[in-house]
């Protein structure tokens, strides 16, 4: 199962990025509050499939790589040939925080520690 979402996590992050990186249109008025839904909810499944490819990287340092990322994505677009936005960025922010306080409530504000557990005897 850990291998299966290993291949999810990877297959995922490369249509995201594909997705955000490839030449487009500008979007009009009427479509920019689903353009932001879909940087909110892309940038939270970024979070996750950095969790399950990179499992010992601190899910606070995996945030703050997945909002680096919205950075970066927001530099390269001006080269593609698509709009960067402020807004794009804030709503990557928040997908990710939204993520991020949602595994930290599921987890029941526990570090990682307390779920591992030693083969060692």
């Amino acid at each position: 199962m850990r291998l299966f979402l290993r291949f999810v996590g990877a297959a995922l992050m490369i249509v995201l990025l594909g997705l955000m990186l490839a030449p487009g249109g500008t979007i009009d008025g009427e479509a920019v509050i689903w353009d932001k839904a879909a940087h909110f909810i892309a940038f939270g499944l970024i979070l996750w499939s950095r969790g399950v490819l990179f499992r010992r990287l601190p899910r606070l340092g995996a945030a703050v790589f997945a909002v680096a990322i919205g950075a970066a994505v927001e530099v390269v677009q001006a080269y593609v040939g698509r709009d960067p936005s402020w807004g794009d960025l804030l709503a990557d922010s928040l997908g990710v925080s939204t993520a991020l306080m949602m595994w930290a409530v599921w987890r029941g504000f526990r570090p990682r520690e307390a779920f591992q557990t030693s083969n060692t005897r």
